[in-house]
């Protein structure tokens, strides 16, 4: 019997090599950075149609006159924002930014975001064992009472209710989770705070996109992936205009999608240029964006996010990593799985063509990246060569695309062990995580062809002649966004 090695183990983060001049490479960027930075929250449409339609089922009230920027009244004080007023304010820049103008009738205050989270840990009762090991309940009253200083945030968070309730939901999760990892690391009361606040806003950006392409289901274009990749600048934006908000928020909220390997966006920063909360919202995020999938029609529970932290253990600060699994073993983590003797024989053949088909496109996109310069000054293949180190690393690590660990697989078929039930939910659990990782890097390689320097035609070929074909790059749907 030969099982595979254990993907419980988490090894400390190894730093890749750098850029030789990391501003020559972060200044690569610029394009993208700066067509994300164009966004004028004085001219933002998509927002004022959101309060607009919101206006239509409950009291959305100018506070002051609205003008426009060349100073003409389109709106007055205490007048109703609905659908029939859309008109008035959408089709001008505004002098100020519609948010700073409008009250919303019982907007979302500390004592509802505390219910709300409730409803939440309620629905597992796992993170309810958190909640109580670590003594959250006083600490998350304390923090949410810091929301009554900030109008514009609850204005936005009960739009967000309203309108995104997914969203909502989820932005409730990272905040808590983000409260546990930043409790258990022991960060100053500042911090925590920070954190909290910055959970709280990290997706305010996203209302401000067109929902026409939030909700696509087919691939994004680039266009429309840098429109959804702004939503971390345009959160910036709009916690910089929060009065009294710390600004270290803003920042918190713009790195929020960074990785400290180099990986992340908007501006692909390396571990030592983002914060430590930055971090912790990240993670949190990723996690939750992972635990709202299921797997075998069985929702995951927080045992299924283990191997998804092994296989991503060297994508944010490795201090982060080991606080969130100290935070996990709090609970009394459920050992269950969806694998059973009734379709153990179905699933372990859905592996075995997991470990083909990952096989080749490893195989693929690793004679592609052994031709990337290691000290390339490109985004996308910085990234590309990023990503696959750290996919190998752990494949070479665990073994489990090895071909000893395919008999152990038929083993397992044949005689229906029970005892490694877990272990293969968990190969799955990972298997799936590296695949969405290979689309990444295929996604990214592709938009090198398109994108890339004429310079590099020799590097372009080598990409045209191995990068598989016919694999569906993630849509918006499939993106921690």
């Amino acid at each position: 019997m030969q099982s595979f090695r254990s993907i419980r183990t988490i090894t400390p983060h190894t730093q890749l090599p750098p850029v030789k001049d990391l501003t020559t490479f972060t200044s690569s960027l610029a394009d993208q950075y700066s067509y994300m930075t164009q966004f004028d929250p004085q001219s933002d449409k998509t927002y004022a149609l959101r309060l607009a339609a919101l206006g239509e089922s409950r009291d959305v009230i100018a506070s002051e006159d609205i003008f426009n920027d060349q100073g003409a009244l389109l709106v007055k004080k205490g007048a109703r924002i609905n659908k029939s007023m859309s008109d008035r304010v959408v089709k001008f820049k505004l002098l100020k930014p519609i948010e700073s103008s409008v009250n919303i009738e019982n907007s979302l205050g500390p004592q509802e975001l505390y219910r709300e989270l409730h409803k939440q840990l309620e629905k597992l009762p796992e993170t309810i064992q958190i909640h109580s090991a670590l003594q959250l309940e006083k600490v998350f009253k304390q923090y949410s009472l810091e929301l009554a200083k900030y109008p514009i945030l609850r204005q936005k968070l009960t739009v967000m209710r309203e309108q995104m309730p997914a969203l909502f939901k989820q932005t409730l999760c990272v905040t808590w989770l983000s409260l546990a990892i930043s409790r258990q690391m022991g960060l100053p009361d500042q911090q925590v705070e920070n954190c909290f606040l910055a959970a709280l806003s990290h997706d305010m950006g996203m209302m401000h996109i067109d929902p026409a392409i939030l909700n696509k289901k087919e691939q994004l274009s680039p266009a429309e992936w840098r429109q959804i990749q702004a939503h971390t600048v345009i959160g910036q934006k709009l916690a910089e205009a929060i009065p009294n908000l710390n600004k270290l928020v803003a920042r918190i909220v713009l790195e929020h999608h960074e990785r400290c390997d180099g990986t992340g966006y908007p501006i692909g920063k390396f571990d030592d240029q983002v914060t430590q909360e930055s971090q912790i919202i990240a993670l949190s995020d990723s996690v939750f964006t992972v635990f709202g999938k299921k797997i075998g029609g069985r929702q995951r529970g927080l045992r299924d996010l283990l191997p998804f932290i092994q296989v991503n253990s060297e994508s944010h600060f490795y201090n982060t990593y080991t606080a969130l699994v100290k935070v996990l073993k709090k609970a009394k983590l459920e050992e269950t799985c969806h694998i059973d003797t009734l379709n153990v024989e179905s699933e372990i053949s859905t592996l075995e063509i997991k470990n083909s088909d990952l096989t080749y496109l490893l195989s693929c996109l690793e004679l592609i990246v052994n031709e990337i310069s290691h000290d390339t000054q490109h985004k996308l293949l910085q990234s590309s060569r990023a990503i696959l180190i750290q996919i190998l690393k752990t494949v070479r690590g665990s073994g489990i695309l090895d071909e000893g660990y395919l008999r152990w697989l038929q083993q397992v078929k044949e005689e229906k062990l029970e005892f490694a039930y877990r272990e293969i939910a968990d190969v799955r659990l990972m298997l799936d995580e590296i695949e969405w990782h290979l689309k990444r890097i295929i996604k990214m390689l592709d938009n090198f062809l398109d994108q890339g320097p004429d310079t590099e035609k020799e590097l372009k070929h080598v990409i045209k002649s191995n990068l598989p074909e016919g694999t569906k790059a993630p849509s918006a749907e499939d993106y921690a966004i």
